[in-house]
């Protein structure tokens, strides 16, 4: 894998999230701190959800694909459709420093999964089928662009 992927997920998701509180404001969209936190936890594990779904047609999967390989950053304001998996409850009792800590350790053991079994594909509703490369590439760009969210790189 690249050092720059290695780097991202290894020094900057942590040196981003140190400058993360619980009262941050994000500068767009309605999540909170700890929601996009929980956000990026069950992103983290979505490959394993068993998703058949696409909700984008078949014709763009590649173009989409071909997007994870640019420098482009996801687009602000788009609304992921609750029944794919990503659900918060009103009254979320982890602390911050602890959401903190289970989001980086749920992407670590992501990282981990994806290097060690090379040959591992599922789909992703928005992107069609993606292989190992692809799946850390998608994260990376995911976790950029709620890190952004709320001003933290």
């Amino acid at each position: 894998m690249e050092k720059e992927l290695i780097h991202f997920f290894d020094t900057t998701l942590t040196t981003a999230l140190a400058n993360l509180k619980e009262d941050s404001k994000a500068e767009w969209g309605t999540m909170t701190a700890k929601e996009m936190l929980i956000h990026l936890i069950q992103s983290s594990k979505m490959m394993h959800f068993g998703n058949n779904t696409l909700l984008i047609k078949e014709e763009y999967v590649e173009k989409a694909i071909i997007f994870l390989y640019t420098d482009k950053a996801i687009k602000k304001g788009l609304v992921v459709p609750n029944d794919i998996g990503f659900n918060f409850t009103d009254n979320i009792i982890e602390d911050i420093e602890e959401l903190k800590l289970e989001f980086i350790h749920s992407s670590d053991e992501m990282l981990t999964f994806l290097i060690e079994n090379t040959d591992f594909k599922a789909i992703h509703p928005y992107f069609g089928e993606l292989n190992t490369t692809q799946w850390i590439l998608f994260q990376k760009k995911h976790y950029s662009h709620h890190l952004n969210q709320f001003k933290l790189l």
